[in-house]
């Protein structure tokens, strides 16, 4: 399967994916904490992954091999990346942190390559140098950062994409096969919703719908269906297209952050930002089209 008949499920996943940031940036501001926003939204989708697979007579594994890759893709690839991401964004624009996204095709390279699961070529080593020098030009005065002293908030937001490279090396590693995509995804969030909860209460940030602003709590609701349709077409995407066709959507992420980032909270982004956005879009061509 190729770009173009994937580029519809490929647009919507880049969407959402980039509209995120900036909902729970919205979320928060509005009085929603970062955790019980992830909580919710997590939790959500799940429960409509749920009915989805119970419509459609899917089971739901539940042995101790998917037990483990539900825990591993639940924990690093939404608990630990929102716990990041949600902290973070209080301090960073939503454009910036839309930038860091393309960073996760080649942080997982860089980790297959550690583990073992491939070999490193020219075009990766030189793709994943490429990535890093642009997010390092986007921290740069007159880029995508506002502020210099912001530049500690915007390493550690940087963990972010490392945890959703993680999540795929766990992915290859535990991914137990013959599992229906619907059914992987709705498994991953239940596991991933039972740890924002647990990460919530333990910082002090779970969340009871009602104790913030109206419009942070009725973006819970959109968030969880974004979130699992974003799944879906995830799961899907890497059993029909494979992880190279499913990594293009970095682009979509990072322009329509940007976008979003500009209509919803005026963000603007210095003359830099161009020329880093290049370095980023031509390191993630490189590390993703290897013929």
């Amino acid at each position: 399967m190729n770009i173009a008949r994937t580029l519809p499920s490929l647009l919507v996943l880049g969407g959402i994916w980039g509209l995120t940031p900036s909902l729970a940036k919205t979320a928060m501001a509005a009085g929603v904490p970062g955790l019980g926003f992830g909580f919710w939204a997590a939790l959500g989708s799940a429960t409509l992954l749920g009915l989805i697979c119970r419509a459609r007579g899917i089971a739901i594994p539940v042995s101790r091999i998917h037990l483990r890759y539900y825990a591993g893709a639940g924990f690093a690839g939404f608990a630990m990346a929102n716990l990041v991401a949600y902290t973070s964004l209080k301090h960073i624009p939503a454009g910036f942190f839309a930038l860091l996204m393309p960073l996760v095709p080649m942080l997982t390279v860089i980790g297959a390559a550690l583990l073992g699961q491939e070999r490193l070529n020219t075009r990766s080593v030189l793709g994943t140098a490429l990535g890093f020098a642009g997010v390092a030009l986007a921290m740069a005065p007159g880029a995508a950062l506002p502020d210099p002293a912001l530049i500690g908030w915007a390493l550690f937001a940087a963990l972010c994409p490392a945890c959703y490279a993680a999540s795929n090396l766990i992915g290859v590693q535990w991914a137990p096969r013959d599992t229906q995509p619907v059914a992987a995804a709705a498994g991953t969030l239940v596991a991933a919703a039972l740890f924002m909860a647990v990460l919530g209460v333990a910082m002090g940030q779970f969340h009871i719908p009602g104790d913030a602003e109206t419009r942070g709590d009725a973006l819970i609701p959109l968030q969880a269906v974004m979130t699992a349709v974003a799944y879906m077409l995830y799961f899907r995407l890497l059993v029909t297209a494979g992880s190279v066709v499913t990594s293009q959507s970095g682009y979509i992420v990072t322009i329509m952050g940007v976008i979003w980032g500009a209509i919803i909270f005026s963000e603007r982004m210095g003359p830099l930002t161009l020329p880093a956005a290049a370095l980023v879009f031509a390191g993630l061509w490189l590390v993703t089209n290897r013929r």
